[in-house]
C-alpha cells in the first residue's frame, strides 16, 4: 500500500530483511496470504476490471456508504481504571465529554490512510477529504 513512493518501500523492506529486523519467513507469510485472496477472488484468471462503472468510484453514493461504515465500526477499546470503577464503557447517560489531542477536531487525522488522498493529511475539508 505504497503506490507513490513504492520504490523507497522496496528498498527500505529489502535493507530490514538484509540486516534481519524482519525474517524471510515473515515476508512469505504475507505474500503467501495475499495470493492465496488473490487465487480465491480468482484475480489471476480475470486480472483487469470491469471498467463499466468507473464513474461511480468516489461517487455521493460512495461516500454515504462510507460514513455510514465509519459510523458503524467506531468502537471505544474497553479500559478499566479498576475492576470495580471502569472508565471505560462510558455510562450511556454522561451530560459531558472531552475529546482532547491533535486527532480531536482534525478530520483528516481521523481517516488516516483511508482518504481519496491515500495517505490522508491534516484539515477538516469534507470536499477534499472522504473517508473510505
Amino acid at each position: 500500500m505504497a503506490p507513490n513512493n513504492y520504490i523507497e518501500f522496496i528498498n527500505d523492506l529489502t535493507s530490514l530483511v538484509k540486516n534481519k529486523f524482519i525474517s524471510m519467513d515473515h515476508i512469505d507469510d504475507a505474500v503467501t496470504r495475499i495470493l492465496r485472496i488473490k487465487f480465491t477472488m480468482s484475480l489471476f484468471e480475470n486480472p483487469l476490471a470491469d471498467y463499466n462503472m468507473v464513474n461511480e468510484v468516489g461517487s455521493q453514493a460512495h461516500g454515504e456508504i462510507a460514513r455510514e461504515a465509519v459510523r458503524e465500526s467506531l468502537v471505544l477499546l474497553k479500559n478499566e481504571k479498576t475492576t470495580d470503577d471502569p472508565m471505560l464503557p462510558l455510562p450511556k447517560m454522561s451530560s459531558k465529554v472531552l475529546v482532547a489531542g491533535s486527532h480531536a477536531d482534525n478530520l483528516g487525522y481521523q481517516c488516516g490512510g483511508w482518504t481519496i488522498g491515500w495517505q490522508g493529511f491534516s484539515g477538516k475539508s469534507l470536499i477534499l477529504l472522504s473517508c473510505h
